[in-house]
């Protein structure tokens, strides 16, 4: 008695049917207005930004052959649009979405440690900006071979640098100081001394 024989050639296909394809197309069922009135926000903001930086150029002739025609140009037409989609997320309730999107967003931005570490990473940027620019002071202290020179960017770069390590880095704070120490001295004298670039607040 013959053994039944299989059809593979059937089950391919069946497979094959059973495999649906996914294109771009289908991506649009996945995006909420939610996220289209979010999208419509960055896209407006970033227009305006590069609208006011463009106006801003300065301009050798008439307005026509002005720097800041074109990228002022495309600002607008992405301002439109992003002013039109903006406008469809909300009538089809992108407001409520977006307002329940971005709470459980920043719930879930801060509840995960290395979100919360970049945060405090920003803001330790912002704060040595700001710190190397409020304080300014040059010390020089003249011996046989050369002049040595410590600047406010140095003392705060090597402050802010140690603390950036010692979080990051977790190391005791002795060997987060010296690896900091060590690399600001060296920039800051490859700067100085070899290609003869002051360094911040040393002018």
């Amino acid at each position: 008695m013959s053994e039944p024989t299989t059809n593979h050639l059937g089950s391919e296909e069946t497979s094959n049917e059973a495999m649906e394809f996914t294109g771009e197309e289908s991506l649009d069922s996945q995006i909420t207005p939610a996220q289209d009135l979010g999208s419509a926000c960055v896209i407006g903001a970033l227009a305006v930004f590069v609208m006011i930086m463009s106006v801003q150029l300065d301009s050798p002739g008439d307005v026509f052959t002005a720097p800041g025609l074109l990228p002022f140009i495309i600002s607008v037409s992405l301002l439109l649009m992003a002013i039109l989609l903006g406008f469809k997320s909300l009538q089809t309730g992108g407001a409520r979405q977006f307002t329940t999107a971005f709470k459980l967003a920043v719930k879930n931005y801060f509840s995960d440690e290395l979100e919360r570490r970049s945060i405090l990473l920003i803001v330790i940027v912002i704060a040595y900006v700001v710190l190397v620019d409020i304080i300014s002071f040059d010390f020089r202290l003249p011996t046989r071979l050369f002049i040595v020179q410590l600047s406010g960017y140095e003392i705060i770069s090597i402050l802010v640098t140690t603390l950036i390590l010692k979080l990051f880095w977790k190391k005791s704070l002795v060997r987060c100081f010296i690896i900091s120490l060590l690399i600001i001295e060296v920039l800051a004298s490859i700067f100085r001394y070899g290609f003869s670039i002051l360094m911040p607040e040393s002018f």
